[in-house]
């Protein structure tokens, strides 16, 4: 049935114009007014926000910021440079991403943005599968390939995600490098109305063959360059210039406590560093999964 459903929907929105992209994506272009966010219930009558009505201090600006986990109090942004990578990824169930996520202090309520090797197949809904994200930018494919990634040993490459709070309508825009892909409509969570709990940047993996604990092999799934953060710069994954936006809303400023949090430091890993004039607050992340400590 539900993908019966999907179906449906796909053939009441025929595409405007089709496009094969250089990697081998197909892209339906669809009138802004039916694109998937006006399947949520919440949506049916909502008049689309070009352009926040309002930008916190510092949003447009060519330097960028991010954090790992903050413990302080209310947030209503938060922004990262996220270093790109390509990790191999073992089966097909699994994945292996770095992004933002800003959260609610139980985590069952989650705005997320960033990079991700393969794709979520069977754990929820991402990308614009999920209705709720209006895109009012149509040179951005969510979802699609991005380019170039960095080298191990060689040039590195980053994106700039910057997720922030219209302090006017309560509308959650998200933003790459200085342009604006679209936003979450306040109305549709509450929860994030009077700001988020928590900002955090890092990596993820899911280990699709064998749960947690079980006493099975680890996957080999890699996240970040798929190398440790003690290699460091050019080697190793990193975040840079952490920085959020909290209670004051005057803009982004660098966080003042900060933790890491390492689920299985054998098999991953990260070092969280101080303050550099290039690079803010960083870290290093990451690491190859399976190995001779991580069975």
């Amino acid at each position: 049935m539900k993908e019966i459903d999907r179906m449906l929907k796909v053939l009441n929105k025929p595409a405007i114009k089709t496009i094969k992209s250089v990697d081998g994506d197909i892209i339906d272009c669809v009138d802004i007014y039916k694109q998937p966010a006006f399947d949520h219930p919440l949506l049916y009558n909502h008049t689309i926000q070009m352009r926040p009505s309002a930008y916190p201090k510092g949003v447009e600006a060519e330097t960028t910021h991010a954090v790992v986990t903050t413990n302080e109090d209310k947030y209503f942004g938060g922004r990262a440079d996220v270093h790109v990578w390509n990790p191999r990824v073992y089966g097909e169930n699994e994945f292996s991403l770095a992004q933002i996520w800003i959260l609610s202090q139980d985590r069952a309520h989650t705005l997320e943005a960033g990079w991700m090797s393969d794709e979520y197949r069977t754990t929820g809904c991402y990308n614009l599968e999920c209705s709720g994200f209006v895109q009012v930018n149509s040179e951005y494919v969510i979802g699609g390939a991005i380019g170039p990634v960095s080298v191990y040993g060689g040039h590195q490459f980053y994106l700039t995600f910057s997720i922030f709070q219209d302090v006017e309508n309560g509308n959650w825009w998200l933003q790459q490098q200085n342009s604006l892909i679209g936003y979450w409509p306040g109305s549709l969570d509450p929860k994030f109305a009077g700001g988020a709990d928590i900002v955090e940047y890092g990596g993820e993996i899911v280990n699709g063959g064998v749960a947690f604990g079980t006493g099975g092999p680890h996957t080999s799934t890699e996240m970040g360059s798929g190398h440790f953060p003690g290699e460091g710069e050019g080697k190793a994954a990193a975040f840079s210039n952490l920085q959020v936006m909290d209670k004051d809303k005057s803009g982004y400023k660098s966080p003042q406590d900060v933790t890491p949090y390492v689920g299985m430091p054998y098999c991953y890993d990260l070092s969280l560093m101080k303050t550099t004039s290039n690079w803010g607050v960083f870290f290093f992340y990451g690491g190859p999964g399976r190995n001779q400590d991580c069975p």
